[in-house]
C-alpha cells in the first residue's frame, strides 16, 4: 500500500474511534447525573436508547440523500459539528426531556457520519484486503471504550458531569473532525488509485480495461428499488437482525457469570481478557474472511457463536466458562466487520450506500430490542437458562436465513 492508503486507513480508525465514544461512554454518567438531578435510572437510561432509536428514521434517508449530495468527507464533518453540540447542550441540560432531546441530536448523524463513511471509504478505495482493512478499522471502535473508561470516571467524580460532556464533546470532535480531515472521497481526489487497481493501471496505462476497471466495479449490481424488491434482502435482515440481538447478551454477561457462582472480581479479569480477545478478533476475521470469503467466514462464525451458548447453558465450571467466554468475544464484533462484507457479496456496488442503510437499520433494530427482551427473560423466570435458549434459536434463526439469503441470490 501507498501513503495515501494508510492515511485512508487511519482516517477510518479516527471515525470508528467517533463511532464508540458516546456508544461506550454514556452509561459512565448514569449514576453522576441521576444523583446530582434526581433522575431514575429507569429514566436515564432511555437517553442512551435515544443514539440508536433515532437512528432507525435518519440512516436510511441520510444514506440516500445527505451522503451523495454533499459526499463522505462533508458528511463527517457535518457529523463531527452535530455530535460536539450535543455533548455540550448535554453539559447544560438540568431536564431529563433536554437529555433526550441533545441525545437524538448526537444520533442524527452518528452512524450515518461515522460508521458507514469508513464503510463507503472503504469500498472507494480497496479492492485488495478490503476485509483486512475493515477489520483493523472496526477494531479501533473498542479504543475508545479504554480512553472513555480512563479518563472520564475521573473527570465527572472531581469535576461534575458537566465537565465529563465537555471532554467527551473534546474526544468525539478529535476524533470525528481528525477522520473528515485526512479522509478524502475517493482515490482520485489524491491522484491515486484503489489499492489493488494499481498493477492493472501501472502495466496497462493505455489500456481500456485498465481505464475503465473502477468504473465497471462500481456499476455491478442491483440499485436499491431491485434490492429492497428481492426476497434476499429480507432474508439478510432478518439474520442480521437475529445476529445483532444475539451480540447484545454482552450487556448480560457480568451478571451471568456472577450467577453461576464466580466472583465479582474473576469476572472483570475473564471479561478484560476476553475484551481484548475481541478486538484482535476483528482484525482476523476480517483477513480470514478475504482469503476465504464473508459468506464462509460469516457462517463459521455464527456457528461457534451458537457453540459458546450451548457451553453457557450446559456447564458452570468457571475454566470451561471462560473458554466459552473467549468464544464469545471472538464473534461478538461480527457485525461490525462483516455484516457490511456480506451486503457488499449480495447486492454488489451498484447502490451499496442506500442497500446497507437499510440494513444497517435492521442492525439497529436489533440492538435496540434485543437487550430489553433478553433482560426480561431473566427478571421472569430469575435464571439465564431461558434467556441462553432463546439465543441459541436466533441463531439458529440467523443460520437458516443466511442460507436463504445466499441460495436465493445463485438461483437469482
Amino acid at each position: 500500500m501507498k501513503k495515501e492508503h494508510y492515511r485512508m486507513v487511519i482516517a477510518g480508525m479516527l471515525l470508528m474511534l467517533g463511532l464508540g465514544i458516546p456508544i461506550n461512554g454514556m452509561g459512565v454518567f448514569t449514576v453522576p447525573v441521576t444523583t446530582a438531578l434526581g433522575f431514575t435510572v429507569a429514566q436515564f437510561s432511555i437517553v442512551s436508547s435515544c443514539l440508536s432509536l433515532i437512528g432507525i428514521v435518519s440512516i436510511p434517508v441520510l444514506s440516500k440523500s445527505l451522503m451523495p449530495k454533499i459526499g463522505l468527507r462533508k458528511t463527517a464533518f457535518v457529523g463531527g459539528i452535530t455530535g460536539i453540540t450535543g455533548f455540550i447542550w448535554m453539559a447544560n441540560s438540568t431536564s431529563i426531556w433536554s437529555f433526550y432531546l441533545a441525545a437524538s441530536l448526537i444520533g442524527l448523524l452518528l452512524m450515518v457520519s461515522t460508521s458507514m463513511v469508513a464503510i463507503t471509504m472503504v469500498n472507494n478505495w480497496f479492492v485488495k484486503k478490503h476485509g483486512t482493512v475493515m477489520g483493523i478499522i472496526a477494531a479501533s471502535m473498542g479504543l475508545s471504550g479504554v480512553v472513555v473508561n480512563a479518563v472520564i470516571p475521573s473527570v465527572v467524580e472531581n469535576s461534575g458531569f458537566s465537565a465529563g460532556y465537555y471532554l467527551m464533546a473534546v474526544f468525539y470532535g478529535v476524533a470525528v473532525l481528525g477522520g473528515a480531515l485526512l479522509l478524502r472521497d475517493k482515490p482520485e481526489d489524491l491522484g491515486a488509485v484503489a489499492y489493488g487497481d494499481e498493477e492493472s493501471t501501472i502495466k496497462e496505462p493505455n489500456a481500456v480495461m485498465a481505464t475503465n476497471e473502477s468504473e465497471e466495479a462500481l456499476s455491478e449490481g442491483l440499485t436499491f428499488v431491485e434490492a429492497i424488491r428481492s426476497p434476499v434482502f429480507y432474508f439478510a435482515a432478518i439474520a442480521f437482525i437475529s445476529f445483532v440481538m444475539v451480540s447484545t447478551f454482552t450487556q448480560q454477561l457480568q451478571v451471568f457469570l456472577v450467577s453461576t457462582g464466580i466472583n465479582i472480581v474473576q469476572v472483570g479479569a475473564m471479561m478484560s481478557v476476553a475484551s481484548v480477545a475481541m478486538i484482535i478478533s476483528k482484525i482476523a476475521m476480517g483477513s480470514i474472511s478475504d482469503k476465504l470469503g464473508a459468506k464462509t467466514t460469516y457462517t463459521g462464525l455464527a456457528v461457534i457463536f451458537t457453540l459458546a451458548f450451548v457451553i453457557f447453558f450446559s456447564t458452570s465450571s468457571p475454566i470451561i466458562l471462560f473458554v466459552a467466554l473467549l468464544m464469545y468475544y471472538m464473534c461478538a464484533g461480527t457485525p461490525n466487520v462483516l455484516h457490511q462484507l456480506i451486503t457488499l457479496d449480495l447486492f454488489g456496488k451498484k447502490d451499496f450506500t442506500a442497500i446497507w442503510g437499510m440494513l444497517a437499520v435492521a442492525a439497529n433494530i436489533g440492538l435496540a430490542i434485543g437487550n430489553p427482551i433478553l433482560g426480561l427473560l431473566y427478571d421472569l423466570t430469575g435464571t439465564y437458562q431461558l434467556t441462553i435458549i432463546v439465543c441459541i434459536a436466533l441463531m439458529i434463526i440467523c443460520l437458516i436465513f443466511f442460507f436463504l439469503a445466499n441460495q436465493t441470490k445463485k438461483r437469482a
